[in-house]
């Protein structure tokens, strides 16, 4: 079970690394060997949290994030890509962004089959305070 405390923890553990990468990133020139550190970095980071990931968070919810660490460094490479074949950088921004935007809101949203939340309570009021649940 994740409790609300470890998913703070992945939260500011994901909102950190972005922060950091971002400023640490931020006056890199617009050059293919600029944006391959970028990319690269990004890419790094990802690595880093798939890693941490497992230290601060269990089960189904674990997985999910680990998987959005994986998308976004798949995302970090097809953003060189399209940066290479000078393509938009709107598509490699909104894709980010989404990704981010997805961790954050599975970070808040309790998994019905892992975790143990108000709802189950209610529903299972039978095993509230000790027993399996299903």
């Amino acid at each position: 079970m994740n409790s609300w405390r470890s998913r703070w923890y992945m939260w500011l553990l994901l909102s950190g690394v972005m922060f950091v990468h971002g400023q640490v990133t931020a006056s890199l020139p617009n050059t293919p060997a600029a944006m391959l550190v970028f990319h690269g970095s990004a890419a790094l980071c990802d690595w880093f949290l798939l890693g941490v990931t497992t230290a601060v968070l269990t089960g189904r919810l674990c997985d999910d994030v680990q998987w959005m660490c994986l998308a976004s460094i798949a995302g970090n490479f097809g953003g060189w890509i399209l940066y290479m074949g000078y393509a938009s950088p709107s598509f490699y921004n909104v894709y980010m962004w989404g990704l981010t935007v997805a961790q954050w809101l599975r970070l808040l949203i309790p998994d019905r089959h892992a975790d143990y939340s108000w709802v189950d309570m209610v529903r299972h009021r039978a095993h509230f305070g000790g027993g399996k649940h299903s």
